[in-house]
């Protein structure tokens, strides 16, 4: 045993060194842009509370809403959208819905709106097929407007994501630069006021918003499927079809852009809220399907280093985002369990066993260098956000583990999911939420919801 005492404390090594140099280093990176950027972390709420801007003159923004049986929620987003992001035009994309999405779309949206609808067998073949169904609109659109492909974004939305006032706006300014081709809002999880929800806001807009912000200092922030915004032209030059069929078509879309020389970023200007999940098995179930996506984009390493478009930097970022499910989740939660075990029986050695004395010690001083980090996540949960004290905020550091754990299960259903070459989902389920009036304060749009 003390051999494979040996191999675990070489990997526990690895593990700590790579987190560190990758993980660490880029959140420390985005708490200091973020903070540059805007003053402080906890103003970066202020644009929820600011009244929506109109685009600037040139520019035009299109909203691709992918829809599959939405009736729950789509309502609210495009009540939201039309009074909240002056200007912009939204193309829902009817997914072959068998539910009541389609007559509401009519009945809410106005000149503004479009509605495509795809039936079988063309339709339910992935959110990304639907994308690409959308963005023919869109190019139709500006070909027969004549737009400037260069001036004209395509935001991605999910059906129950909501933009803060002014959102497509403000993102413009980040397209100034003829050189950026994406931009990926940050997320905030609505119904905070549930455990299993303020857990997923704090993942979201603690940990992932800092990370994310980190990145933009190479250029190769990872695009999301909700709050995403990518330049035509840039869209235009990853060919026809630019959403891949893969899980995570998002993700695969931001590897898309960096490899043909775009800058994707993010801004601290605006943030996207959108539904989370309270049922354990469903949650799990979103997480391997993202893992499954993550750890199957390993084959686009290849491609990344033999494009010169991409600099160092950014192949050096995302060559680590790639394969930070097989450097640091996994060998993680081998390293974790099988300290807790020989440490529970008290027949660690080395590293595995720092102090003489009985097991509980050492397990305490094991597991003291996590608890540190969650800490910190909490504190830094607590910097970003104005509805929770505090105290309430250390005392959620040791939830924090519950992210850690539900990382560990994921990645491991993942990678035995791709070994048997598994590929069909099941779409998450909406909740249903209160309608939203043109009378509700943009902060009550953005907090309402209680998802079940």
């Amino acid at each position: 045993m003390a051999a494979l005492d040996r191999i675990i404390q070489y990997v526990a090594v690895l593990v700590a060194v790579f987190t560190g140099v990758y993980n660490i280093s880029l959140l420390v990176l985005g708490v200091v842009l973020a903070r540059r950027a805007d003053g402080s972390l906890r103003g970066q709420l202020r644009p929820a509370n600011e009244r929506p801007a109109a685009l600037p003159a040139g520019w035009s923004v299109f909203v691709l809403v992918p829809c599959l049986n939405e009736e729950r929620v789509i309502a609210n987003t495009l009540r939201c959208l039309l009074d909240g992001q002056p200007g912009v035009r939204v193309v829902v994309v009817d997914d072959g819905s068998d539910d009541g999405t389609a007559r509401i779309v009519h009945a809410v949206g106005g000149d503004r709106v479009a509605l495509v609808r795809r039936t079988p067998p063309a339709a339910r073949q992935g959110k990304g097929a639907a994308l690409n169904a959308g963005l023919r609109t869109v190019r139709e659109r500006a070909g027969k407007e004549r737009l400037d492909a260069g001036r004209v974004l395509v935001c991605v939305l999910d059906a129950d994501g909501r933009m803060t006032p002014g959102a497509a706006s403000r993102v413009t300014e980040r397209f100034a630069d003829p050189a950026v081709g994406g931009a990926q809002l940050t997320v905030r999880i609505r119904g905070r006021h549930r455990w299993a929800l303020r857990l997923q806001d704090l993942e979201f807009w603690a940990l992932s918003a800092l990370t994310q912000y980190g990145r933009t200092a190479t250029g190769t922030v990872s695009m999301g499927g909700n709050g995403q915004f990518s330049r035509l032209s840039a869209l235009d030059s990853v060919g026809p079809r630019p959403w891949s069929d893969s899980l995570t078509e998002d993700l695969d879309l931001g590897i898309s852009l960096a490899a043909r020389g775009w800058t994707v970023t993010s801004t601290t200007t605006a943030f996207v809220s959108q539904q989370g999940l309270t049922s354990p098995r469903r949650l799990l179930r979103q997480r391997t399907r993202w893992y499954h996506g993550h750890m199957s984009a390993i084959g686009r390493l290849p491609e990344l280093w033999a494009r010169t478009a991409v600099g160092l930097p950014g192949r050096l970022e995302l060559t680590g985002y790639l394969l930070s499910p097989y450097l640091a989740t996994l060998p993680a939660s081998v390293v974790q369990h099988y300290t807790l075990l020989r440490v529970l029986c008290g027949a660690g050695t080395g590293l595995l066993s720092p102090v003489s004395g009985p097991p509980w010690l050492n397990l305490l001083l094991l597991q003291s260098l996590p608890f540190t980090a969650f800490l910190a996540s909490a504190l830094l949960y607590w910097r970003r956000t104005d509805d929770l004290p505090a105290w309430k905020a250390v005392c959620w550091a040791p939830a924090v583990m519950v992210c850690m754990y539900l990382g560990f299960a994921a990645g491991w259903r993942a990678l035995w999911q791709i070994s048997t070459r598994r590929g069909h989902w099941a779409k998450t389920e909406r909740a249903v939420e209160a309608p939203v009036t043109n009378e509700v304060p943009a902060t009550a749009r953005e907090t309402s919801g209680d998802p079940p």
